[in-house]
């Protein structure tokens, strides 16, 4: 069993923006010289539509829209502050540590150009300079999914009161020849779901007990009701989008097995309703590597009122090489700061993740562009902060009271999933994930692997 862990966590911010689902850095935008007025046509609405329109547009979940200049001419004075803030785009990790499919990082020039447009008196420029709107799939993120399943009951929710788990069991059926290379799960009221999971049950445990209930699914706890998907597969919670697993990587679905998706539910302070839905898209290509998932956990939280930074901590030694394609950090509201940090042999750290100003209404997965490759007796470290003071405006308690671990959103945890595959195939049962009785995200491969890696350490 992974050795227990401490925490680092942030304070947080209410931006919502732009998918983070973008395989490349997009270009950077030219920043006006000398006496030439920085336009929305030519400077501002190239970032605004690469940055911020998947979410602030019509029907989606930001409060207003960007794409027009009337949009953003009365929002330039807030635009200024709040890139010049880095609250938006809401990307939490810091750079230099760890490079992420998807930032969406603004450069500092480009921060002066929404500085400059502010200053200038935000100018709409010639219209010929005006890019084309960006066009977005209908509804679903990653396009028309292949295979779609929806719950078929609401859940209810009560307007308080403790925190809702319930379990929903789904028949799957994914056709011969085919594999799951990328899920999208869908809330019907993001305002209830603190997150769910997705997992897949071959004991038949999972159907017995929605059979045995007669409200929609069954009841649940914090644990998983089965064996999790892999990596950026998993888990849903606020802010995350969904990520395809990486090259020569998909799930096998055994036949007969079940969906089994854990919904964790927290009262909005009205009744209301969830009913969720989930999309599928598939490969015919079968995984060449194996992948499991590796725990950092730390249960011993106890953090006492008006503590402004209580640390948490956990650390794992890898047994054999290693890539690890990606990273999911989890902690509540007293989150403030999370770091991640590898130590190989030789003791050089190698940062891998730090979020400074964590926000628990942004939780992302963080895939590598690169994986990261980490030889046997690599030390990784994951390092949290939590803040239960008054002045941290995310604390629901007023005043603050003693927060422990626990599975409601008004408790506290200090978690990291770290998605990996061997460096050398036959290494894979080495991990010991039988032995510590894990059963997270675990594929085995079912082609030869590739001669040889061809990812490298990050620089």
């Amino acid at each position: 069993m992974v050795p227990p862990v401490r925490t680092l966590a942030v304070a947080s911010i209410f931006w919502v923006a732009a998918s983070w689902f973008r395989f490349a850095q997009a270009e950077s935008i030219s920043v006006a010289t000398g006496s030439e007025p920085v336009t929305f046509n030519r400077h501002i609405a190239p970032i605004l539509f690469r940055q911020c329109a998947e979410c602030h547009r019509p029907g989606q979940v930001a409060p207003f829209s960007l794409l027009t200049y009337t949009d953003a001419r009365k929002r330039a004075k807030a635009l200024q502050e709040v890139t010049a803030a880095h609250l938006m785009p809401p990307w939490k990790s810091i750079a230099g540590y760890g490079r992420f499919i998807g930032e969406r990082r603004l450069s500092e020039s480009e921060i002066e150009l929404f500085s400059q447009w502010a200053a200038q008196g935000a100018p709409e420029g010639f219209h010929g300079d005006l890019p084309d709107s960006p066009r977005f799939a209908d509804g679903w993120k990653l396009g028309q999914p292949d295979l779609i399943l929806t719950m078929p009951e609401v859940i209810p929710v009560p307007a308080e009161g403790r925190d809702v788990y319930r379990n929903v069991v789904f028949r799957l059926h994914i056709p011969s020849g085919k594999y799951i290379k990328a899920v999208e799960f869908r809330p019907s009221n993001r305002r209830l779901v603190h997150h769910a999971q997705l997992c897949l049950d071959t004991t038949g445990r999972a159907r017995a007990r929605d059979a045995a209930d007669p409200a929609p699914g069954y009841d649940g706890t914090g644990k998983p009701p089965g064996q999790l998907f892999p990596g950026s597969l998993a888990t849903w919670t606020p802010g995350h989008d969904p990520v395809p697993l990486p090259d020569g990587m998909s799930m096998p679905w055994p036949e007969e097995a079940d969906l089994v998706v854990q919904l964790h539910l927290h009262p909005s302070g009205k009744p209301e309703t969830e009913k969720s839905s989930i999309g599928f898209h598939l490969t015919d290509q079968p995984p060449r590597r194996s992948m499991a998932d590796l725990l950092l956990l730390d249960m011993k939280v106890d953090i006492p009122p008006g503590e402004p930074a209580y640390r948490t901590w956990s650390q794992i030694l890898l047994p054999i090489d290693v890539e690890v394609v990606g990273v999911f950090p989890h902690m509540h509201l007293l989150g403030r700061e999370f770091k991640l940090t590898a130590y190989p042999p030789d003791g050089t750290p190698v940062p891998m993740l730090w979020i400074r100003d964590w926000d628990f209404n942004w939780q992302v997965y963080y895939q590598f562009v690169v994986p990261m490759k980490f030889t046997a007796g690599t030390r990784i470290l994951m390092e949290a902060v939590h803040d239960n003071s008054e002045e941290n405006i995310h604390n629901p308690n007023h005043p603050p009271r003693r927060v422990t671990w626990g599975e409601q959103t008004t408790d506290e945890m200090s978690v990291a999933f770290l998605q990996v595959m061997p460096v050398h195939e036959k290494e894979f049962p080495r991990l010991g994930l039988e032995r510590r009785g894990f059963q997270l995200g675990i594929i085995r491969a079912t082609q030869p692997p590739p001669a040889a890696p061809t990812s490298s350490p990050m620089p």
